[in-house]
């Protein structure tokens, strides 16, 4: 059935919660009183008292039944790490980071030296294309870096997981791939996936037969059994039903190690990050705090910066001028050319937010139904819709500023 949860989805999971634990109660409290009952019947049906038994078993017969609140499936397990690592996990010296095709050399990202600490959890962002996978497979030495040096520190264990799940062979079945890193008997990895959600025959099921989801959980299950203490996680939550992305946000929340993360979704970094890495015009600034820390003190950062964007914001100091300039010529001229104010965007994120509303209602209605396939189809379209809010939010943002410097300007030729 459809239910509606008023509000967004961090509400909708409080609800939600609120809602299991009531119709738990009510079944469990149905189920006693029908355990009563039926003592009762049992005991006076050929007694002096046989009458009233069978008027309760009447009763019984028509009472409506109250369905056990059936929950989704959920993955169950954790992230332990075998050992301890130092104090210092990882340090950077006049890193760059980028790629080499032939004689082409690409740069990327610069980073300043730094260091991550035991028990840190850095969000790292940035707009596609900035560098930020490259930047993982560097410091996990999959690729060399461009100049300067990485260490990691003593005792650390590195668990990396791939966006594209480049760590799976697509020709093993899903119970071979999981006995290839593990001491597993055929019966113990088949209890083993259970954890994950696979049962019964999908175990054999070709790794290249699978969704996105599907082997996004086989690439976590042969997370957990490395015992890593660093983890690396490259967009962890793509592909991930809601469900699964709030078992996921919980594990690592309590995970003991170190965690590093690349991730779109702004949720997933409040959640876990105590810092954040963001890709810069080519450059990595650490920040204190969580993604909404950042963007309070920072005002605005687009995820996913389309170029052209990206490029007039290199260019803004000269547009600042140039712009004001032409906002002053419009209104001296009073020309009729169509100039998009504050007040138009301003209506576009009204519209945005409602279409971001209204994605989160469906993704609510499909998790409630358990429809994967519905979930994977509307995640895009919720990350696509966020997406478009920022940009919006960037947009009204550069207008402020742009007005803010135009008024500034007549008020210093008034006087």
């Amino acid at each position: 059935r459809i239910e509606e949860y008023p509000g967004n989805y961090t509400k909708y999971l409080r609800l939600r919660e609120e809602r299991m634990e009531r119709r738990l109660r009510e079944y469990e409290a149905q189920q006693a009183h029908i355990a009563h009952t039926e003592e009762f019947i049992r005991r006076y049906k050929a007694g002096q008292r046989s009458r009233e038994a069978r008027g309760r078993q009447k009763l019984l017969n028509r009472l409506e039944r109250v369905e056990r609140p059936q929950d989704f499936p959920e993955m169950h397990f954790e992230f332990t790490p075998v050992v301890d690592s130092g104090q210092i996990v990882v340090s950077t010296q006049k890193l760059v980071a980028g790629y080499i095709d032939g004689k082409q050399r690409t740069e990327l990202v610069r980073v300043a030296d730094l260091e991550l600490l035991r028990g840190d959890c850095v969000g790292l962002l940035g707009p596609n294309g900035s560098g930020k996978t490259t930047l993982l497979r560097t410091i996990i030495g999959e690729l060399s870096p461009l100049s300067g040096q990485v260490h990691l520190g003593h005792n650390v264990r590195i668990g990396y997981y791939s966006q594209t799940h480049a760590g799976l062979n697509a020709e093993r079945s899903i119970i071979d791939e999981i006995r290839q890193v593990s001491v597993l008997s055929e019966e113990g990895a088949r209890t083993f996936l259970g954890r994950f959600l696979f049962s019964g025959d999908d175990v054999f099921k070709p790794i290249g037969t699978l969704s996105g989801g599907e082997r996004s959980r086989v690439a976590l299950a042969k997370l957990t059994l490395q015992g890593s203490n660093f983890l690396i996680l490259d967009e962890p939550t793509n592909h991930l039903d809601l469900p699964s992305r709030q078992f996921l946000e919980e594990v690592l929340a309590e995970f003991e190690g170190t965690l590093l993360f690349v991730s779109h979704d702004r949720y997933f970094i409040d959640r876990l990050a105590t810092k954040v890495w963001v890709i810069e015009d080519g450059v990595l600034i650490p920040y204190m705090g969580n993604y909404t820390e950042y963007r309070t003190r920072k005002q605005a950062l687009v995820l996913d910066v389309p170029s052209s964007i990206k490029n007039d914001s290199k260019a803004e100091p000269a547009a600042v001028k140039s712009a004001s300039t032409a906002v002053k010529s419009n209104a001296r001229k009073n020309a009729k050319v169509k100039v998009r104010t504050l007040e138009d965007v301003e209506a576009e994120i009204e519209e945005a937010e409602e279409r971001v509303k209204s994605v989160e209602e469906a993704l609510a209605e499909a998790a409630l139904n358990a429809d994967a396939a519905l979930l994977t189809q509307l995640t895009p379209d919720y990350e696509q819709s966020r997406t478009h809010v920022d940009e919006l939010l960037t947009e009204w943002e550069r207008l402020s500023l742009l007005s803010a410097h135009a008024k500034d300007e007549t008020a210093n030729e008034s006087t």
